[in-house]
């Protein structure tokens, strides 16, 4: 078990405080948050530095709503696809396994032209076509783009994992991948393990949180269908913990102590499925 951690929810004056508490908690890596308070460019060699002294590595880069790429506006679109292009080089330079993508989020959508294409159809249809052209002109890398799908109240294209799975299988490159949520699978999927089984090999990224976004241990959500899962298809990715609120990032209780017994629970649930 590969636990990372959002650097949000870490505590810590700075960055390398945030790493080193990570480390002292028991988290194996840290997912990068970038968004428009922190920019990446003007703050790698904090992260380099933060890195190094903690001895964590960076999981993966978590972006924000103003990198979504299938933008309705498309010199919009096309500014979004080359700052995607320069997260995932980011992303190699730092070891970390890939960036997290959302294609697009509500309130942003695309017009029903039915009966040719719906919204959802022209949509995905428009996934497939610019993510499918950007990945094969993408420099050479490691880094992978892991499409989450959020649920219903957040986005109104890309809800459940066998959607991205369609996209990913309709691209068909191993640098495209999933990105498996608990919390957004809560709400949209039958359960938590025949999604992951289905995914299989193309899922790359598993984000956690309890049913009411919480960390885990702080709701009723039952962890052990999608660890099983996750055990099932030999799951070799980081888990990462995204807590949120109505006023943001947030850990219930002082995260001095929650944090480390959120990473004991994860283990006990993990290492108690056969």
């Amino acid at each position: 078990m590969h636990l990372a951690i959002q650097t949000l929810l870490l505590p810590g004056r700075d960055l390398d405080e945030k790493f080193d508490n990570a480390a002292i908690f028991g988290f194996n890596a840290v997912e990068l948050v970038i968004n428009p308070d922190f920019d990446l460019f003007k703050n790698f060699s904090i992260v380099q530095s933060a890195m190094s002294n903690s001895g964590l590595p960076i999981s993966n880069l978590c972006t924000h709503a103003i990198h979504d790429p299938i933008h309705p506006d498309l010199p919009e679109r096309r500014k979004r696809i080359l700052t995607l292009t320069d997260l995932m080089t980011y992303a190699d330079d730092l070891g970390a396994r890939g960036v997290i993508c959302v294609p697009i989020r509500s309130p942003l959508t695309f017009p029903d032209l039915s009966p040719w294409k719906d919204s959802f159809q022209l949509t995905k249809a428009l996934t497939i076509r610019t993510l499918g052209d950007w990945i094969e002109d993408l420099p050479s890398g490691q880094s992978a783009l892991f499409l989450e799908p959020l649920n219903r109240y957040e986005a109104t294209f890309l809800n459940r994992v066998e959607q991205a799975l369609e996209i990913c299988e309709a691209i068909n490159h191993p640098r495209i991948q999933i990105l498996a949520d608990f919390f957004h699978m809560n709400i949209e999927e039958r359960n938590l393990l025949d999604p992951i089984i289905n995914a299989g090999q193309r899922l790359g990224m598993v984000h956690i949180a309890d049913n009411n976004r919480l960390q885990p241990g702080k709701g009723y959500l039952d962890f052990k269908p999608g660890f099983k899962a996750l055990k099932e298809i030999d799951y070799q990715g980081y888990i990462s913990i995204e807590c949120w609120s109505q006023e943001g990032a947030v850990i219930e209780g002082n995260p001095n102590s929650a944090l480390p017994e959120t990473v004991q629970l994860l283990q006990n649930l993990w290492y108690s499925i056969d």
